[in-house]
C-alpha cells in the first residue's frame, strides 16, 4: 500500500478506503506491495487480541510453585495452629513459605448457610477500615472452590478476657485504657456508617502477652455495609436502618431484642448505635466481673453452661428491654463516679439518648489514672453467652410467619369474645412462645450457628436483679 516518493498527487485516505486496481509492472514502484483490506486488518487485530487474553488466562490458572505470584492460598502459606473454630469457620495460624513470617487464616467453609455475599461483605469492610491501629488488619483472601482464606496479622495477646483471666492485678485505669482504644474502633467504624453489631470480649484481642494494652476489634462477620443518601435536611446521612436481629443475646440492645418479637418494619428497624449499649455491657463486666442482666431461672437447667432454657431466655430478654440495672455497692463502691457515669449513658434503653462515640472520645473516665484493683480477674467463670446467626434464614422467616399467624388469632379470638384475655394468652406472650419453640427446634434441627461458643464467664453468686 506504500505510495512512491514522486507521486504527489495521491490522496492516501482515498487509497486506503478504496485500493486502486493493480497495474503493470512497468508503471508500478519498486516497492509496491499487494494491498490489505480493512476488514481483514480488523480481523487480524482481533484474532490477536483473543489470543492474547486466552492465553493470559491459562498462565493465571496454571500453579506456579517458583514465582511468588502465586494463585492460591496453600502456594503461598501452610497452615499450623487452630487457633478458634465456629460452625462454619475456623481461625489458624499460617506461615508465609517465602518469608516465614507469620499470620492469622480466617479459613471460611463455603456451606449454603454462610452465604457468599456475606464473605465478601466482610472482606469489604475490613477494606474500608484499613489504617485504623485498633482494628485488626486483613492482608489479603483467597477463594477456592470449598473455602475463603483471608489473611491477617497475627496478635499474640489473645481474646481480651481471656488475657485478664490470667492476670493476678487488673486495674481500673487499664479497664479504661481498653475501653479507650475500643471507643476509637467504634468511633472511626461508625463515622463510615458502618456497625459492628457483635461487639463482646472474644472480638477483642490483646496485642501484647505481657500487657493487655493496645487492643483490636476483630471479626465483622455481622458488620452492617454503609449506605449512602441523602435526607430531608438536604445532608447526606451513611448510616443505614437494620433489620435483622443479630449478635450475641447478653450484648443485645433493647431494639435488637424488640426486633425478635416486632413485625413490621418500623419496630424492627435499629442502626448502629446497638454498638454503644454492647460497649455498656462490656464496660460494666470489665470493672466488676458479671454482667448488668441476668436470665438465670434458679433451676439446674444448664443455662450457665451454654445450654438451652426457655423461662433463662425470656427473663434476659425482658431484662434487657425493661433496661434497669444497678450497681451494688459491695462490689462497685471502689469505683469511680466517672466509670459509673460512663456506662450510665451507654446502657440507655432509648438509643437516641446513648453517648455517642465521638462524645465517649471526650469522657474524663477514659483520661483517669486510678490504679484500684478490680476484682474481675477472680470473678470470670466458665459460661457461654446465646448468639444467633444473621443468615439462619430459615429458622428467621419460620418464626416471623408463626409470629404473625399467632399474634392475627390471638386478635380475632380477644375482639369476638369482646373481653381482655388473660395474660397467659395475650397475643405478645402468644408471640414470644411462638419464637422460642422456633428458636428450640432451629437448635435441634441444621441450624447450629444459633449458639456460639464463648469464654466470658459468669460468677456463681446469686443474679445482680434488676430495680
Amino acid at each position: 500500500m506504500n505510495d512512491s516518493e514522486g507521486d504527489s498527487n495521491d490522496d492516501s485516505a482515498v487509497r486506503y478506503l478504496q485500493p486502486t486496481p493493480p497495474s503493470s509492472p512497468d508503471t508500478e514502484s519498486p516497492c509496491f506491495k499487494e494491498s490489505v483490506s480493512p476488514l481483514e486488518i480488523l480481523t487480524a487485530a482481533s484474532a490477536r487480541k483473543e489470543a492474547a487474553i486466552l492465553k493470559r488466562k491459562k498462565k493465571k490458572k496454571s500453579p506456579s510453585a517458583t514465582s511468588l505470584a502465586c494463585n492460591t492460598f496453600h502456594e503461598l502459606y501452610t497452615l499450623g495452629e487452630v487457633l478458634g473454630e465456629g460452625a462454619y469457620a475456623r481461625v489458624q495460624t499460617c506461615t508465609n513459605l517465602f518469608t516465614g513470617i507469620e499470620y492469622a487464616a480466617k479459613v471460611i467453609d463455603k456451606v449454603p448457610s454462610h452465604s457468599r455475599r456475606r464473605v465478601f461483605r466482610e472482606i469489604d469492610l475490613f477494606h474500608r477500615c484499613e489504617g485504623h491501629k485498633n482494628i485488626i488488619k486483613m492482608f489479603e483472601y483467597y477463594e477456592e472452590p470449598d473455602k475463603f482464606y483471608l489473611v491477617f496479622e497475627k496478635v499474640s495477646g489473645g481474646q481480651l478476657f481471656d488475657h485478664i483471666q490470667k492476670r493476678k492485678i487488673f486495674t481500673e485505669k487499664e479497664a479504661a485504657d481498653v475501653t479507650s482504644d475500643v471507643v476509637s474502633a467504634l468511633q472511626f467504624l461508625h463515622a463510615k456508617g458502618i456497625a459492628h453489631r457483635d461487639l463482646k470480649p472474644e472480638n477483642i484481642l490483646c496485642v501484647f502477652e505481657d500487657k493487655v494494652t493496645p487492643v483490636k476489634l476483630c471479626d465483622f462477620d455481622l458488620g452492617s455495609a454503609p449506605e449512602f443518601k441523602f435526607n430531608t435536611r438536604g445532608t447526606s446521612d451513611n448510616s443505614p436502618k437494620l433489620l435483622t436481629p443479630v449478635g450475641t443475646f447478653d450484648f443485645m440492645a433493647p431494639e435488637v431484642v424488640e426486633a425478635f418479637f416486632e413485625d413490621t418494619k418500623e419496630e424492627l428497624a435499629y442502626d448502629k448505635r446497638c454498638d454503644l449499649w454492647s460497649l455498656g455491657v462490656m464496660v460494666y463486666i470489665l470493672l466488676c466481673g458479671y454482667p448488668p442482666f441476668s436470665g438465670s431461672c434458679g433451676d439446674t437447667c444448664g443455662w450457665k453452661e451454654g445450654g438451652g432454657c426457655n423461662e433463662c431466655q425470656m427473663r434476659l430478654f425482658d431484662n434487657i428491654m425493661d433496661g434497669h440495672f444497678d450497681f451494688p455497692s459491695r462490689d462497685w463502691d471502689h469505683i469511680s463516679g466517672d466509670a459509673k457515669d460512663l456506662i450510665t449513658n451507654l446502657l440507655v434503653k432509648d438509643a437516641k439518648k446513648r453517648m455517642s462515640a465521638s462524645d465517649l472520645m471526650q469522657h474524663p473516665w477514659l483520661q483517669n489514672n486510678r490504679v484500684t484493683e478490680l476484682q474481675t480477674p477472680e470473678r470470670l467463670r466458665s459460661y457461654k453467652p446465646r448468639s444467633v446467626s444473621m443468615f439462619a434464614e430459615a429458622a428467621v422467616c419460620t418464626k416471623r410467619v408463626i409470629l404473625q399467624h399467632e399474634a392475627a388469632e390471638a386478635s380475632k379470638a380477644e375482639v369476638g369474645e369482646g373481653n381482655l384475655s388473660p395474660p397467659s394468652q395475650s397475643s405478645l406472650m402468644k408471640r414470644r412462645r411462638a419464637l422460642l419453640n422456633t428458636q428450640g427446634v432451629a437448635r435441634r434441627g441444621s441450624c447450629g450457628t444459633l449458639l456460639e461458643k464463648s469464654k466470658l464467664r459468669q460468677i456463681e453468686e446469686s443474679p445482680v436483679k434488676a430495680h
